[in-house]
């Protein structure tokens, strides 16, 4: 992936929104959606759908959306280098944005699902409502 170095704020915004998004889809498609016996099935094609529109949505910076995927592109996939990225932007871009939107959407997810964030219960949550017993 690669981004205009002027633009690199943009670019780190854009990553960061759409890996907040796909880890929201994620947690969404895997826990609060049941498709009955073709779970597995229909949630890898909605995940899939779900990636593709964001790639479409959020075309600055790439989207990676995954640290190690935008490293190995620029490593094995610009030019015969086969070297880290030196600049921080890469870094900035493709790592630390990712990273703050996954241990966000994961500290939100808990919120409404009323878990523990790194072993400490929150004063709200759950914003999800209960399921009523079957008799």
């Amino acid at each position: 992936p690669e981004f205009n170095m002027e633009n690199n704020a943009e670019a780190a915004i854009s990553e960061f929104v759409a890996t907040f998004l796909l880890m929201w889809a994620i947690y969404i498609l895997n826990w609060e959606l049941h498709f009955g016996k073709n779970h597995y099935i229909i949630k890898q094609f909605l995940t899939a759908v779900a990636i593709r529109a964001l790639i479409e949505f959020f075309p600055t910076a790439g989207p990676a959306m995954n640290p190690m995927l935008a490293t190995c592109w620029a490593v094995f996939g610009v030019g015969g280098k086969f070297t880290f990225p030196t600049d921080n932007e890469h870094y900035f871009v493709y790592w630390l944005a990712p990273w703050a939107a996954a241990i966000l959407a994961s500290i939100t997810y808990g919120i409404y699902n009323g878990d523990k964030i790194f072993g400490h219960k929150l004063p709200i949550g759950p914003l999800k409502g209960k399921k009523a017993k079957k008799d």
